[in-house]
């Protein structure tokens, strides 16, 4: 679903008491600088008109507060803004699924021995990563080794899929996961050999993603998220570099994920913006 710009206000103009009214209202959007002024997008273009009519009613003074009981969402409006996204639920969903098969099967092991019998000794032959199978380089994506493990990887995969699934559509989003999850691991493998798993490299995929369009797609995310992680990512190699094994982290995983959501966003063509409304 394609943003809509409803309103554009000088730099000095507080927009903070209208958009505190929109977040109370449920009303998904974002505010945005570009070329020297404010950009108040929403992501759903059937709310354009009410924000207009609010924008209106707050240069008049007119805006009122809104009741105590709309900012909290209820059930039936949580399951519908989850409905809006249901490819990553989907996938959220699968995590925790095989979170809880691992506690009940020992199937999962053998994921972790793909290819242990060419490494290290074969892991500069492209061959070799064919033989392997694509299938089986990409499924440690779906494994995490602990609650906190899942709990992590889980918040930050809630945070980035389903803003890009909103804005961008289902394809890039599940382009991001298996080409970012593969990219990963490939390098993880290369890097380390066989047994690791997580998320984590398609989260930081989406990062890179998220980073490099954020000034042209209106993503609820803070603009510092991505150099505040890429700065935690470099410190986290540098103390394993001077004192190996302190952070226990696949940083192969990270960087080959993080490279490939760059690549990605690179190349992906972003949707034209919309025409200004004010």
């Amino acid at each position: 679903m394609q943003p809509v710009l409803v309103l554009v206000a000088e730099p000095g103009v507080d927009l903070s008491p209208l958009t505190r009214h929109l977040w109370a209202e449920r009303v998904a959007h974002r505010v945005i600088e570009q070329d020297g002024r404010q950009c108040l997008y929403v992501a759903d273009p059937a709310d354009a008109g009410r924000v207009k009519v609010w924008f209106e009613q707050w240069q008049a003074g007119e805006l009122q507060e809104p009741l105590p009981e709309a900012v909290q969402p209820g059930i039936q409006q949580m399951l519908l803004s989850w409905l809006q996204t249901p490819v990553s639920v989907a996938f959220l969903l699968l995590f925790v699924a095989v979170f809880v098969w691992m506690h009940f099967s020992a199937g999962w092991q053998a994921w972790l021995e793909a290819g242990a019998e060419y490494w290290p000794q074969q892991r500069f032959d492209p061959a070799v990563y064919l033989d392997i199978g694509l299938w089986a380089l990409w499924r440690p994506t779906l494994l995490h080794f602990s609650f906190l493990h899942l709990l992590f990887n889980g918040l930050w995969w809630w945070i980035l899929a389903r803003p890009i699934e909103r804005l961008d559509g289902v394809l890039p989003l599940l382009l991001l996961t298996l080409a970012c999850g593969l990219g990963g691991n490939v390098l993880q493998w290369w890097y380390a050999g066989p047994s690791f798993g997580g998320v984590s490299g398609v989260t930081l995929g989406m990062l890179g993603w998220v980073g490099l369009r954020l000034r042209k797609v209106p993503y609820p995310v803070p603009r510092m998220l991505l150099p505040v992680m890429v700065g935690w990512t470099v410190i986290s190699i540098a103390l394993d570099t001077m004192m190996p094994g302190t952070s226990v982290v696949a940083h192969g995983a990270h960087i080959g994920g993080l490279l490939t959501g760059f690549l990605l966003a690179a190349v992906w063509p972003v949707k034209s913006e919309p025409s200004e409304q004010a």
